[in-house]
């Protein structure tokens, strides 16, 4: 077993990104979110076409933010969020899927689900919440978002799939080979028509407030963590005209 937060494996176009931070039950740290927002820069500039977010663990997708080492920025570790991808993505759940986790799947293209799949958003009982579930709400029934959201209990994993959140269902073990039906399938399509009916239907999508933050926050992100920023600090310091790189 690697010791890798999360491994990436590609074969036939198709990235497989697993979270492996086992010993607590894939918990979002700093760590493991940033492990994840590189995986996704990695999805990006590759030549994979699709990818399939899993767990190492059949028991726990994950636990959520790790209340012990609380992420700084958990938006970076979501798909489509801390790193603008453009290709689909697909989960592939199994066991407890609580928090912040559950964003991660919200905001993917696709989810299988694994029989032992258990959908929780607990905030509402906790007294805190990031607010980027409130884009469950263009991706679910109403009625049944706020019955998950401010009951705050777990729900029957066969309402999720009746609300159209879940595209199938499988017996626990098959749900990464199952996704990866799907991604070979779509991985043979045209790329660019892919990719357009993404941006078209995102584009479609109302976004929730997070979202709209968030994309101001990863184009600010941008900046902060540029070659420029760097090289204009630096001249400053240094009274001197600045040769920017330009990335």
């Amino acid at each position: 077993m690697s010791d890798e937060l999360v491994r990436y494996e590609s074969a036939g176009h198709v990235a497989t990104i697993t979270m492996n931070r086992l010993e607590r039950k894939n918990a979002l740290n700093n760590g493991l979110v940033n492990a994840l927002r590189a995986a996704w820069s990695r999805f990006k500039d590759s030549d994979d076409r699709v990818a399939i977010l899993a767990s190492a663990d059949d028991n726990y997708y994950t636990v959520g933010a790790d209340v012990q080492d609380l992420p700084t920025a958990m938006w970076h570790a979501v798909p489509g969020m801390g790193v603008d991808i453009g290709k689909p993505v697909i989960a592939a759940t199994a066991g407890w899927v609580v928090g912040g986790g559950f964003v991660l799947v919200q905001q993917c293209d696709l989810c299988v689900a694994a029989d032992n799949t258990k959908f929780y958003y607990p905030e509402a009982k906790l007294g805190t919440t990031a607010g980027g579930i409130a884009s469950l709400a263009a991706r679910m029934p109403h009625k049944l978002v706020m019955e998950f959201l401010l009951v705050a209990e777990a729900m029957p994993l066969q309402r999720f799939y009746e609300g159209g959140f879940v595209n199938k269902i499988v017996p626990v073990g098959q749900q990464v080979a199952a996704a990866r039906e799907y991604a070979e399938k779509i991985a043979a399509n045209s790329p660019v028509v892919v990719r357009a009916l993404k941006a078209l239907a995102e584009d479609t999508i109302p976004r929730g407030p997070v979202e709209r933050m968030v994309e101001v926050r990863r184009l600010l992100d941008a900046v902060n963590e540029s070659g420029d920023k760097t090289e204009g600090v630096a001249a400053f310091k240094e009274k001197r005209t600045p040769n920017f790189p330009g990335r």
